[in-house]
């Protein structure tokens, strides 16, 4: 197994076997979950910049102002159908196509066009947008509804970036998440030892936790405690705390539905020390950042190797609608019960309506979580144009 996983982390491809990925066995049947799902790590979309993200069978054009207001964006302009990812540029605050230089507010609103004319009652269509633990989370939902729940922040320090990769991998969400209650993989797949975990989902809250103590984590012979924090179908978020009040390492993992059957495996982490109890005080906050730093990059290596086993199994995974579980496998059937409230069936009504930019557009975001805005549009969570992403695992 480790040749393999070291081989798809040097080359993001898959060399030495013949097994086809999930998705060209069995054409892709589910449904892609309601909620937040990440679409770039924080540092990846820097004041002034403007970035494409393939994002639930489209596109989704993501932007940070100069003054650092975050907005995404369905890519094509209201005028005449221009890509806002291909070209547009940033005046101000503004988001200016190419095109004819139409220019768009935060607001999404058409503020001035090319031709020093008035310009057309035109809006962007926006998602929903918000930005938690080094990471920017866009909102999908099949109805097009407002957000109906908050990403949960873990008091992070934002200064310091998490290293990360990005992998396109055959899978769905659903399958990856599983993965914080199935524990039977643990010491089957990863080598854990002396293993106790606990927690299980709790019906109809979009957060759960799981507690856990065992060897062989990424502090290899060290046994620590960490958390697992799963905000909906799209992130596992693990917290360990590094002995004797050290510090904390993060671990996020992100999965976002791209195109039918595939997904993007985000996966960030981050070492925040407390000091470094063999200098002085002064010294030791002046080094700490700069040391926690390197030390993430080389934990980011080795969490890698860890989590690539699990990355192989998922691309070539077929979901089983009925597994034969066994004890021990951990509480998989609460898990997929849980999940069920990530779903609408588009053809049942509901009382709800579609995302409308009022219901959403400077609301507050709950436990901390920032630059939340809404959709101006009826159904404005959809996207079109689906299109394959041709660097494969």
């Amino acid at each position: 197994m480790k040749p393999l996983v070291k081989q798809l982390l040097r080359d993001h491809e898959i060399r030495r076997h013949t097994a086809a990925p999930a998705d060209r066995l069995d054409p892709p049947t589910r449904p892609d979950p309601n909620g937040w799902f990440c679409v770039a790590f924080s540092d990846e979309v820097r004041p002034g910049t403007i970035t494409t993200r393939p994002f639930m069978g489209g596109e989704v054009v993501v932007y940070r102002t100069p003054r650092g207001l975050l907005r995404a964006v369905r890519p094509r302009c209201p005028h005449l159908g221009a890509h806002l990812g291909v070209g547009s540029t940033l005046d101000g605050e503004e988001l200016v196509c190419p095109f004819h230089r139409f220019a768009f507010d935060p607001s999404g609103a058409c503020v001035r066009t090319g031709y020093d004319l008035p310009p057309p009652k035109a809006t962007l269509s926006q998602f929903p947008v918000c930005e938690a633990n080094g990471s920017i989370y866009v909102w999908w939902h099949a109805l097009g509804l407002a957000p109906q729940w908050q990403v949960p922040t873990f008091g992070m320090d934002d200064r310091q970036p998490f290293s990360h990769n990005t992998f396109d991998i055959a899978g769905h969400p659903q399958d990856v998440i599983e993965n914080a209650f199935d524990w039977g993989h643990l010491p089957a797949l990863h080598g854990l030892r002396d293993l106790v975990i606990e927690g299980t989902p709790v019906m109809g809250e979009p957060v759960s936790t799981v507690t856990a103590t065992a060897r062989g984590t990424v502090m290899r012979q060290i046994r620590q405690s960490y958390t697992l924090t799963v905000i909906g179908l799209a992130t596992i978020a693990a917290r360990t705390r590094l002995p004797n009040g050290a510090g904390d390492l993060y671990v996020m993992l992100h999965a976002t539905p791209t195109t039918p059957g595939r997904i993007h495996l985000r996966m960030g982490t981050k070492l925040e020390l407390a000091g470094l109890p063999f200098l002085p005080e002064r010294a030791a906050k002046a080094t700490a950042m700069p040391v926690a730093r390197l030390l993430g990059v080389i934990a980011q290596r080795v969490a890698s190797v860890d989590t690539g086993a699990d990355l192989l199994m998922w691309h070539h995974q077929e979901h089983v609608e009925q597994p034969k579980l066994a004890r021990g496998d951990g509480p998989i059937g609460r898990y997929r019960q849980w999940a069920r409230q990530f779903y609408t069936d588009p053809g049942v009504p509901t009382d709800g309506t579609a995302t409308d930019a009022s219901a959403v557009n400077g609301s507050p975001a709950a436990n901390g979580s920032r630059s939340v805005n809404g959709s101006s549009a009826v159904n404005g969570s959809s996207v079109e144009g689906r299109k394959a992403d041709h660097s494969e695992v």
